[in-house]
């Protein structure tokens, strides 16, 4: 196989996907109606937008859809697509009334995962992609080594995340099984892989923020210890209140959770108090120069502290004799 062709360590998930080339499978491709084409009903991937889709439209424009995409028959007569929804998507934007289509069908769910799965990242690199389509390769490819029975070194991690530990881990230190497999498939130590597969606990607004750089990592695994429930209502409220969260708020709340598990009311008194003014406990106040000159000439410094505690006296005592 090309190694252009492939951007990181394909694995035996993706064997049944080639032929004895190397190359993906083709069969017998038909033209189908476009508008028999549904996307993938559980598709993790984003659509292309800007550039990338400009440069798509105008080659489907000019050439034709060259790389046929890959479809599912279902038992109604449409077609699911496996992979090709940003060609698809392309090709309705230039009105194509047909679209060249490899046609699968009885494929098992592990099958159907992989097509959708692994022909995205045969077209673009692991690295490329969003921070929540990366937890749910990563999701897909654990949960396929942890079917497999084998030893999960990964979920010493994912345990110590839960309790807020994160560990660095020793060069020297032999890493199998789980923690082996998906590290050297992604570069990833098992604490990265643990905190991206937090992400897939997220919910919808949530997720949005993290793929659109809005919040990190780190909120963002804090955040996904809260009922989806809970996350959205602190969404909401957070817009709705014009708050911008930090990490130490989210954190706070993940805290918070673990002691007694959120409700509304809590999320609700907790933004209130951040949106109260903070008063400082002491402040250094500095007179204007002309203020100064007009109520003060030779008096040392300790002389002039002398007067303005005596003023204030009398002020504040005439303000509570009101």
């Amino acid at each position: 196989m090309s190694k252009k062709l492939v951007k990181r360590e394909i694995t035996d998930a993706v064997d049944f996907l080639l032929d004895d080339t190397g190359t993906l499978e083709q069969g017998d491709i038909q033209n189908i109606e476009i508008n028999l084409l549904e996307n993938y009903h559980d598709h993790p991937f984003t659509l292309y937008t800007g550039k990338r889709l400009d440069d798509m439209v105008e080659s489907i424009k000019e050439n034709g859809i060259l790389n046929p995409i890959i479809v599912l028959k279902k038992e109604d007569g449409a077609y699911e697509i496996l992979s090709g929804h940003n060609r698809v998507n392309a090709a309705r934007l230039v009105n194509l009334k047909t679209v060249p289509c490899i046609i699968k069908e009885n494929l098992s769910e592990e099958q159907t995962y992989t097509y959708v799965i692994e022909t995205n990242l045969m077209q673009r690199s692991f690295s490329d992609l969003l921070p929540t389509e990366k937890a749910f390769v990563l999701k897909m490819r654990y949960e396929k080594i942890a079917s497999q029975g084998k030893r999960n070194d990964l979920q010493k991690d994912i345990n110590n995340l839960e309790q807020g530990i994160i560990e660095k881990e020793s060069k020297e230190e032999d890493k199998t099984d789980s923690r082996k497999v998906l590290g050297k498939e992604y570069n990833l130590s098992g604490a990265s892989i643990a905190r991206y597969l937090r992400l897939n606990e997220l919910s919808d607004s949530w997720k949005k923020e993290i793929d659109n750089e809005k919040i990190g990592l780190t909120m963002a695994v804090d955040l996904s210890y809260l009922s989806k429930e809970i996350q959205e209502y602190l969404y909401q409220q957070s817009e709705e209140l014009e708050l911008t969260l930090k990490p130490s708020d989210t954190k706070a709340l993940h805290l918070m959770n673990r002691q007694e598990e959120l409700n509304q009311e809590m999320v609700t008194a907790y933004l209130l108090n951040l949106k109260k003014p903070k008063i400082k406990e002491y402040q250094n106040i500095k007179l204007s120069r002309s203020v100064y000159k007009k109520f003060f000439h030779d008096e040392t410094k300790e002389d002039v502290e002398e007067i303005i505690e005596k003023a204030l006296e009398i002020y504040f005592k005439g303000y509570t004799d009101k």
